[in-house]
């Protein structure tokens, strides 16, 4: 099947205010609930390469951070950039600090960094575009995305995060769902940010409700950060487990 094929703006620098965009791909290798996932393969391609080559399609400078050298193989045998860092990293976030932290002074504070997750084989690159455009607004401080939740079954699966969205804003997160309400959305896991807010987030403390659900993003909003919640193209599959894989080579295979 080709790479999802869109029409892209042809304003985009116009769009972010002349910003500077970098659409960074954390992948760990020792995934807790698949290892090795980033590796799995869809076809004749890996998990990691079709996200790299998906993120890509976007023109933005585009690049992976991993721990892992059989995942910087994988990235350069496509002719992708990535960077090499054995350097533990307790999320996305922090991994993405710690490669920026070293060129800090080739970056500039108001470069739009967008945070995609190594486990999305299908990503629209739209969804990345929707992203950047939110920060033509100056009161956007950190942006995410959400989509329709099309099973009710999902509302009970702890590894599909779902998002309270009002006024265009996240009220919360929430793994499981026990009573459905036309508020609540799938959370689609990508993020933006501007390198200078990065820092600033990286600094607080976990939060008592980021260490009950595991979602990082619990911690910005405890500490008053706005995220601010467009829609996006939800028929993506996350690799969380074996039956997503399967899931995602079928409609591969479609």
């Amino acid at each position: 099947m080709p790479l999802m094929a869109l029409r892209f703006w042809s304003q985009k620098q116009r769009m972010t205010n002349h910003a500077t965009v970098l659409v960074c791909i954390p992948s760990r290798y020792h995934a807790r609930r698949l290892p090795g996932k980033a590796l799995l393969h869809l076809g004749e391609e890996t998990v990691i390469q079709r996200v790299y080559k998906q993120a890509s399609l976007t023109n933005f400078k585009t690049i992976v951070l991993t721990d892992h050298p059989a995942i910087v193989k994988s990235i350069q045998s496509i002719g992708g950039e990535v960077v090499y860092r054995k350097q533990k990293a307790s999320n996305g976030s922090q991994r993405i600090f710690h490669y920026l932290s070293e060129i800090d002074n080739t970056v500039d504070p108001s470069t739009i960094v967008v945070n995609v997750q190594g486990d999305e084989p299908l990503l629209n690159p739209s969804n990345i575009q929707r992203l950047v455009k939110c920060f033509s607004e100056k009161d956007t401080c950190i942006a995410s995305l959400y989509g329709d939740i099309v099973s009710p079954n999902q509302y009970a699966m702890a590894h599909r995060v779902k998002v309270n969205v009002s006024c265009g804003l996240a009220t919360t997160f929430e793994r499981i769902i026990e009573h459905s309400d036309k508020q609540w959305h799938k959370h689609i896991g990508i993020y933006a940010f501007r390198w200078k807010t990065l820092k600033k987030l990286i600094k607080l403390a976990p939060s008592q409700r980021e260490i009950l659900l595991s979602l990082e993003q619990l911690r910005w909003m405890d500490n008053g950060y706005s995220i601010k919640m467009v829609e996006g193209f939800s028929n993506g599959i996350a690799i969380d487990t074996a039956t997503d894989i399967l899931e995602a080579r079928n409609f591969l295979n479609s």
